[in-house]
């Protein structure tokens, strides 16, 4: 790996190592109890709904970004498995943070959701025509139980959510604030395309892989390094991610020093990213 590449890996692995501090400290408040930073002591009081929900789900981004983190001298082929990793931490801090900013309703449809979720799994069919596997937990009675009515009844929602991953997104901007949903978009936008494509094993997904940051005429050695820059993006898009859950965590918290800390932080990456820095604003 080339030395400028080598240092923009070193920033952006020191900005997120610094995030992870501020998950850390999130999810302590959340399920733990009061903390102090900065001399600034930090509360919160989670409704049950959305401790079940927003906070199982960033616990699990987080562990996601450690893992890519471990991973990143990584070359080559190998590379490709960061790419779900990834998907999963992005849409997994965009859920997180819808669930933690919007109304209690959500959280608890999503709480219902979850046991719905668990009777489908062994309720359900798979396949096509002749390739077609049933599962049944009752061999007696297949019709579901009266209290999933809200998701198997006819023209119900059968998701926890009635919103695409980019209406969650703008619900975080709209109750959360700019940053936040900004933050998560960046995410979304540098990620949740391709990520796709790779994922399923798609012809395009398969080819951007080979050919992202590489000449047509490239060798073995300039596939690896072209992979060293794919780790790069996956961290950019991680991060980014993170920096939106942060900020939608600790503005509708309402703890101004962690707040403060997140922009400083998401500061420093668009630095690394050669663009103007934002205003640092304290929490409203």
């Amino acid at each position: 790996m080339s030395s400028n590449l080598a240092e923009h890996q070193t920033l952006l692995k020191g900005i997120i190592n610094e995030q992870m501090e501020l998950l850390r400290l999130s999810l302590y408040v959340a399920t733990q109890g009061a903390a102090e930073f900065r001399g600034e002591k930090l509360q919160c009081s989670l409704s049950e709904a959305k401790l079940k929900t927003s906070q199982h789900i960033a616990l699990g981004a987080g562990q996601s970004v450690h893992t890519i983190m471990k991973c990143t001298d990584w070359r080559g082929i190998p590379v490709r498995d960061l790419y779900p990793i990834a998907r999963s931490a992005v849409e997994s801090f965009v859920n997180a943070s819808f669930l933690l900013v919007e109304s209690e309703l959500i959280a608890e449809r999503a709480v219902r959701w979850v046991r719905y979720r668990a009777w489908k799994e062994v309720n359900r069919q798979v396949g096509s025509g002749e390739f077609t596997l049933s599962i049944s937990s009752s061999d007696n009675d297949p019709t579901p139980p009266v209290e999933f009515e809200e998701f198997t009844a006819k023209g119900a929602c059968r998701e926890w959510s009635q919103l695409d991953t980019p209406s969650r997104i703008r619900r975080v901007g709209e109750l959360a604030g700019k940053k936040a949903g900004s933050r998560l978009l960046g995410a979304y936008a540098l990620n949740y395309s391709v990520s796709s494509e790779v994922i399923h094993g798609s012809p395009f997904g398969v080819n951007f892989f080979y050919q992202a940051h590489s000449e047509l005429s490239a060798i073995t050695e300039d596939f690896r390094e072209a992979t060293a820059k794919q780790v790069n993006d996956i961290l950019l898009d991680v991060s980014h991610a993170a920096a939106g859950y942060l900020n939608a965590f600790f503005r509708s918290q309402r703890m101004n020093g962690p707040f403060l800390l997140e922009q400083e932080l998401f500061n420093r990456l668009l630095a690394f990213e050669g663009v103007e820095p934002q205003e640092i604003e304290g929490v409203n």
